[in-house]
């Protein structure tokens, strides 16, 4: 009997461990059950669709970049800005302290004109013409006004082209400026358009033309214009020796009394270049011609004289 007991409580421990075997190998296999394959493919593709950390480095990249893109156009912006500025005022012409300043910066602009024997137009007339003379001289009316290049008849006009100078000994062209302070009234500076104007009033000058008197010199003579004592038609100052020297061979005995007055000058120049843009004087002029033989003639106008399109 207690064999047949000891072999039924073997048999039954053998049960009891296999069904607790059976349950344990069960539970593991819920627990650690594989996931859903359609639920992990969707958070794998979801991932890798949605790469965080990578674009937010690109985003940073991108924005550090733009940052510095910014800051390197402002930097140079201000460079550009800067060297404008620099460039604008080495450019620049300063407005003169006074009228020594300006008449300085006038001579200063035609003197390099000169040098450079600059190209340009000139033309030059007189109008506003009266003539008082008595019969016989009326005859003579035309040349008189030729003499004086009164009228449009004898407007002068001519085209000169840079370099040109050195082919016909300076005659027709700008001479250099030489006015001092005595030979003004006035001198006056601004700017308008983006130009400098200088402004001069001249003194009042008188010349004589006989045969004991051909040379002369005026005020109005030392700003540049084209002047001489011999009769020449581009002198653009007729003063008493040039007229006499047209009819000296015929009235030998003749006087000319030439004077002028009110006599502007007026200088435009380019701020940026220091250049010439355009020169213009005026001036009225009185002339007295005694003949010596066939009687007394008085003359009068207005003379402007117009320098413009230098060629530097």
């Amino acid at each position: 009997m207690k064999t047949m007991k000891a072999i039924l409580s073997a048999l039954l421990a053998g049960c009891l461990i296999i069904g607790f075997a059976a349950c344990g190998s069960k539970e593991p296999e819920e627990t650690t059950a594989a996931p859903d394959e359609t639920t992990v493919a969707e958070v794998v593709e979801t991932t890798a669709a949605e790469p965080v950390e990578e674009t937010s480095a690109e985003d940073e990249s991108e924005t550090a970049a733009e940052e510095t893109s910014a800051v390197e156009e402002t930097s140079a912006a201000e460079e550009t800005s800067a060297a404008d500025e620099t460039t604008t005022e080495a450019a620049g012409i300063a407005k003169p302290a006074d009228q020594a300043g300006v008449l300085k910066l006038y001579n200063d602009t035609i003197n390099d004109a000169y040098a450079k024997q600059v190209g340009y137009h000139k033309e030059r007339v007189t109008d506003n013409e009266k003539l008082d003379a008595g019969v016989a001289f009326q005859t003579f009316k035309g040349l008189v006004y030729k003499f004086m290049g009164i009228g449009a008849d004898n407007k002068y006009t001519i085209d000169v082209s840079k370099g040109q100078w050195a082919s016909d000994e300076q005659h027709k062209y700008l001479r250099k400026s030489t006015l001092t302070a005595a030979d003004i009234t006035s001198a006056a500076f601004k700017e308008s358009d983006g130009k400098v104007i200088v402004t001069l009033s001249v003194k009042d000058g008188a010349t004589k033309g006989s045969a004991s008197s051909t040379k002369a010199s005026t005020p109005i003579d030392k700003c540049g214009i084209c002047v001489g004592n011999e009769d020449k038609d581009y002198y653009d100052h007729k003063t008493g020796p040039v007229v006499y020297s047209a009819i000296g061979g015929t009235f030998k005995k003749a006087s000319i009394d030439e004077s002028y007055s009110n006599a502007k000058v007026t200088a435009t120049i380019d701020p940026a270049t220091g250049h010439l843009i355009s020169l213009k004087v005026e001036y009225n002029i009185k002339m007295t011609i005694d003949t010596g033989s066939i009687g007394t003639a008085k003359a009068t106008g207005t003379t402007h004289i117009s320098y413009s399109k230098f060629k530097y």
